[in-house]
Formats: structure tokens, sequence, C-alpha cells
């Protein structure tokens, strides 16, 4: 694991101390998120980065937080009334940015649908952050209208930020922080956690007698099965199956009834709904005594009150929903009252509050099910094409990358053959210091410290040619191998969700970038500390030229490298194996995959790691020869020390390509420069800015128009 489970282990181990914090109960009619249904002992993360485990509870993650931080455990000491346990979601700067701390921040937290109310904890895991660690909340509705906005300075206690109810519905929160926690070696790094996030839905203003008759349904079946069963544990007998039929016909006929109103805003239906009230009933049971036969007095009335409640409690929501109004807490709180007074003789409040809990979440599922009219969002991926259907193809040139060498090498170890090119310690290149592997990727400086990486074999990339000679770029057969330029429009790279027209609607610089129509290549994993994940897009049409008398080709390819940090996996890149991606944007979503890195572009990074985007010219990439020479070893402009690819001697580069007319072997190569990512620490792990080079070997084919 790297260096975020690291800090967090270390944090979480034996440095959490902190006294009680200044938490706020949530309203009664709230959704609580305290990301404690998750356990696995000893885990960091609990379960990896979040982004649509709770969608089904209306609210979704995205932005770099949920993934340089994640759902943990606390080890140890516990900071006391500072969270729920066991799990919170923790945020842990991993380097520096240039400006000031890594990019683990802002943070979109969406709700679907909107809320009226909201509010969540802040701890900063018992370090002090010397009074400057501050967390900014900004609540949008769904215009992009900013609604509220709160900044607060987080105490070493902990505290509650608590918006007032929100004058119109807010859809969007973004959360950033200052970054400036910690002292020595954690000074100006991020850290906090988020824990508790509580909300209630806004009101629709449209009523809906079905969702409110669905819901009483539901509830009124709760209440009569709970009956049942608490008869049978009463007197430690098997439960009546008579009397649970009787409660199963009831709610078939009183949800047909609620159909008929013809106003539903969701498309739940009858089988749905008695499976989760079934469902809720097992639940009861097996939390009153663990399903006993009995006999037992207090476990009877256990049981019974739990259908009571949800039937209360049920009648709150059901008449919001009637009326299109947020929920009454004072309704709810009414029938927690009545609860608690029920069970005086056998049971606590405490000792009763997980049955509550039970109790309320299943009302308020179920309410989200009849009565939560939700928006169905298109989020765009990495992936994503404005092509839809591809035209035919006219004469055309395939290029097919094939396989080169097994070890790459770089940062001073050689590469094995076959080899493409060399670096050598003078301009006249009569020093060879490096050998320079087939289908590799080597980039940086002289002080840079990255292992070259393997490009993927089995890439295709299709340009269009009307005469044998002139290349175009072509629509292929689709983003995989098409060579067009990016579509007018534009999203945030850092939050697919949202449509961008300046950085400023993603909150972070050199986001809102086009949306790409064709890729060059699948993702290439980077080597490095922490690794990276680059997705290339093209940055415009491809064009060149190719001489089958030569023969000879040479192209010129523009590329928007799309720079994905990878922090809490195994792999730099998302993996498809098994035909099933292994993490990122389309985490345990279908894929295919031919390539040794086993990356596809049907696997993207997720968008919350998203760093940088860098723009990369090939040109020309060459079946030439590529050679770029520097008498100060300093190749590329802003490039501050000399050397390339960890050789800080080097003062030329050079590539050979090669073009077979027998075969239609090729080896394309180029050299080019890298800009800055931006990032402090990964500008220094590969001494950026500073040059690149490539060799591509595969079969170029001229290819008849398709019949």
């Amino acid at each position: 694991m790297r260096i975020v489970r690291w800090m967090g282990v270390l944090i979480l181990t034996g440095l959490v101390n902190v006294a009680t914090a200044q938490v706020v109960p949530p309203p009664l009619s709230a959704t609580v998120i305290n990301f404690d249904d998750v356990t696995e002992p000893d885990s960091l993360p609990a379960s990896g980065p979040l982004t649509t485990e709770y969608s089904g509870l209306g609210i979704t993650f995205a932005g770099f937080g949920h993934n340089g931080g994640a759902r943990t455990q606390f080890f140890g000491s516990v900071p006391t009334g500072a969270a729920s346990l066991p799990n919170v979601l923790y945020f842990i700067g991993i380097g520096t940015m240039q400006s000031g701390g890594l990019q683990v921040s802002p943070e979109f937290i969406t709700f679907d649908p909107p809320i009226g109310t909201l509010q969540f904890d802040l701890t900063t895991l018992g370090f002090d952050c010397e009074g400057t660690e501050a967390v900014t909340a900004q609540a949008f509705a769904a215009d992009g209208t900013l609604v509220d906005e709160k900044t607060t300075v987080i105490p070493l206690e902990g505290i509650t930020v608590k918006f007032d109810p929100f004058t119109t519905p807010v859809e969007q929160v973004v959360v950033t922080s200052t970054q400036t926690c910690g002292t020595s070696f954690l000074k100006g790094v991020e850290l906090f956690t988020i824990d508790n996030i509580a909300f209630t839905p806004a009101a629709s203003g449209t009523g809906s007698d079905c969702a409110s008759l669905a819901l009483n349904a539901a509830t009124n079946k709760t209440k009569a099965k709970t009956k049942c069963y608490s008869q049978a544990v009463a007197k430690g007998l098997p439960v009546d199956d008579k009397c649970i039929q009787k409660a199963n016909d009831k709610f078939t006929k009183d949800f047909a009834r609620a159909v008929k109103k013809n106003d539903c805003v969701t498309d739940a239906d009858a089988p749905s709904i008695e499976a989760t009230v079934d469902q809720f009933i097992s639940d009861v049971n097996n939390q009153v005594n663990g399903s006993a036969p009995g006999p037992d007095v207090c476990d009877s009335k256990k049981i019974a009150a739990a259908g009571k409640k949800s039937v209360q409690v049920g009648s709150c929501f059901s008449r919001s929903a009637r009326n299109g109004t947020a929920t009454d807490d004072a309704c709810v709180q009414k029938a927690a009252d009545e609860f608690v007074k029920s069970l005086k003789k056998c049971s606590t409040p405490d000792q009763s509050a997980p049955l509550e809990t039970l109790i309320d979440n299943f009302v308020r599922t179920v309410s989200r099910a009849v009565a939560a009219s939700t928006t169905t969002t298109t989020t765009t991926t990495t992936s994503t094409t404005t092509t839809t259907t591809a035209p035919p193809l006219g004469l055309h040139v395939t290029f097919t990358s094939s396989a080169g060498t097994a070890n790459c090498g770089g940062r001073g170890t050689p590469a094995d053959p076959p080899l493409s090119g060399a670096v050598y310690s003078d301009v006249d290149q009569m020093t060879s210091i490096a050998d320079l592997g087939l289908a590799c990727l080597y980039i940086g400086g002289g002080n840079g410290n990255i292992a070259a990486s393997q490009l993927p074999e089995n890439a295709q990339t299709i340009l269009d040619t009307p005469d044998a000679q002139a290349l175009m770029a072509s629509f292929g057969t689709g983003p995989r191998d098409c060579t067009k330029g990016p579509a007018a429009t534009k999203h945030c790279l850092n939050n697919l969700a949202v449509e961008c027209t300046t950085d400023d609607d993603c909150f972070l610089d050199g986001a809102c970038q086009p949306d790409a129509n064709c890729f060059f290549g699948p993702p290439v994993p980077v080597n490095g500390f922490p690794a990276s994940c680059v997705v290339n897009a093209f940055a415009s049409d491809a064009s060149g030229m190719i001489n089958l008398g030569g023969p000879s080709a040479s192209l010129s390819v523009q590329l928007s490298s799309r720079v994905f940090i990878s922090t809490l996996n195994q792999t730099a890149c998302p993996q498809c194996i098994g035909n099933v991606c292994t993490f990122g944007q389309n985490a345990g979503g279908a894929c295919e995959t031919n390539n040794v890195n086993m990356t596809s572009l049907d696997c993207p990074p997720t968008d919350g790691t998203y760093i940088a985007t860098l723009p990369i010219n090939l040109s020309p990439l060459t079946t030439g020869e590529a050679l770029l020479t520097a008498t100060d070893g300093l190749f590329c402009p802003g490039q501050i020390n000399p050397g390339a690819f960890s050789l800080p001697d080097a003062r030329a580069i050079r590539q050979q390509g090669s073009l077979d007319l027998g075969t239609m072997e090729s080896t394309l190569v180029s050299i080019f420069c890298i800009p800055s990512t931006g990032s402090a620490s990964l500008d220094n792990l590969a001494d950026l800015p500073g040059p690149g080079t490539l060799s591509l070997p595969g079969v170029t084919m001229l290819v008849p128009p398709s019949p």
C-alpha cells in the first residue's frame, strides 16, 4: 500500500487523542451516513474509495478526497464523541502542490433528490492544526447557484458544521480545505475527517396520493406482521401462518389502491416494497432475540413496538409525501418518545436505540422508494466519445502496435533487447551511456527517479488516405482507433458529471477539458511513488504522410495526456481481469483487454484522482530517425536539472524507427518534451519539465475501402 495507507496507519494507531467533540444531534427525520455499515478488522481503508456506495440513500461522492482518503476504521485510541464508531471518511494529503498541498480537495457531494437541510462532523484526528485548518463547504442549487457557504476552523475537539435550512433546494456541496494542518513533517498537509453526514430531502412542492398510500401500505403490513410474531414469542409458539397471510393479503390490496391514484412519482412495485418489508421484519426478530421462539414478554413487547413505531413514523413521511412538504421532525420525535415510553419496563433508551435506528432507516428507505423522485444522471467518463456511429471506412492505413522488450530498464538499469535507441553523453553520439528498449516510455530529466514503462501492444490507430500517400484523421471504428480531435463540449475531469466552460466550474485549474473523441491506445501505467495512470486523448486531428516507395511514414500527433494519480490501489491503472474492471470509474463493469498491462479504455481511472492534463506533441512520430541534443543537458523549456531519464550526463537522445515494405513491420519513434504536472511531488520524482521518448513497434497496413 502506498503513502496514504502508511500515513493513515501511523495517524490512527498511535496519535489519535481527541476530547469530546462539539457534535450536534441530527434531525430525527434525517438520513445519516456514518460509514459504519462496513467493518473489516485491521482494514485501512475499510472498503476503498467511495463513489456510489450510498447512492441508494440519495448521496454520491466525487473528487480527489474520496480517493486520497477513504472510509477507514479507527485503531487504538478513539476520539470520544468526535465520530461514530467504527468508521470515518478521512482526507490526508500525500504530497505537495506548487500552490501548497496535494489537491486532495475539492470533494463533491451530490444529493438526489435535492436536500433542504445538511450537517456533518469534522475532526483533525487529534492533531493540533494551529487554529488554521479550515474546511469550506459551498452548497449549490441544481442550476449552479450558490445557496449557502460556511467556512469552519476545526478545533482540536472536533465540531459539527450545521447549515440553516436551505432557502433553495441544494443538489451539490463542494468541500475544500486550507491544507495547513500539523507540525514538523505534517505541516502543510491536508488532514481532516468527515463523519455523520445528515440530510433531509427538500420539499418537492408536488404531492402524491400514490406515494402516501404506498408508504402506509408498507408500514401497516409491518405492524400486522410484527403483531403475529409478537403473539408467538409471548406464548413460545410458532408464528400463525394465517396471521401472516392476512397481513400479506391486506398489503396487496392497499398497494393496488395506491397505484390506482395515477400520480405515482417512482416505479416502485409491490414485490420490491414487500421484499423490503419482509427483510425488515426478519431484521427486527434477529435484533430483538435472535429469532428465538420465546416465551418472553419483553421480547414480545419490543417486536410489537417496532411495528407500531414504523406506522407512527411512516405517517409523518406519508403526510409529507401527500402534501409535497418536508417531513415534520416534531412528528418523528413524538413517535420516538412513545416508543421509549412503551418499553420503559423492558429496556432503557440506550438499549432500545439500535432497534429505533433500524425502524427509522426502514421507513426512510421505503419513503425514498415510493416518494423520492430522483433524476438519472448520465456521467461522462474518460472514454466517452461524441461520435456515435463511425461512417464506412474508405482507403485507410492502420497501425497495430506489437510487444517489444520484456524489460525496459531505466533508472540506472539496462534495458533488454530488442532495442530502439540510446542515450549519449555527447552531442556527437560517440559514447552511449544507456540503451532504450523497444515499446518503452522514458520520461524526465537527469535527476528523475522513475523506471521506464512498457507500452501496450495490440492498440490500433486508423488514418484515412485518399491517395495512399497523404494521411488524414479518421473516425475509424470508434474511440479506440479513431484519430479525430476533441468535441466542442467540455466536462470537468475531476468531476465528470459536471459540464463546464471554465476551470472555475471544476474548482481546479486545468480540469475543464474538451470531451475526447479518440484515444491513442489504452491507459498507460507510469512507474513512480506514487504511480500514475495516463489516458492519452487526441488533442487535434492527426495527419501525416506515408511513402511506400521509400518506404517511410511520418505522423503529426498532438495529445492531451490526462494524468491520474494512483494512491490506494495495487496497480497504477485499473485493470481488466476476467472481463471485469478492478477499480476506477467503471469498477466492476464489463471490459475487454489484450495487452500486457491489462489496461482498457473500458476501465478509466476514477475522476477524483485527476491531477493534470499535459500537452504532449509527438510530432514527428516517424519511421525515420529522431534525435534531440543539448550541450548543457537541458533538453526542454523550463528544465531545471541537466540530463535525461535519471542520467545527469545525457547530452543526446536518439531513436531509430523503421518500415519494412515486405512485412509491413514498422517502428514509430518520437522524442518530445513533458511540461510540469503542477504537483511538486510528482515533478520532483520525474524531474519535470524534462524530455520523454517512446518507440512503438507494430504492423502498418494499407487497407482497401470497406465493402
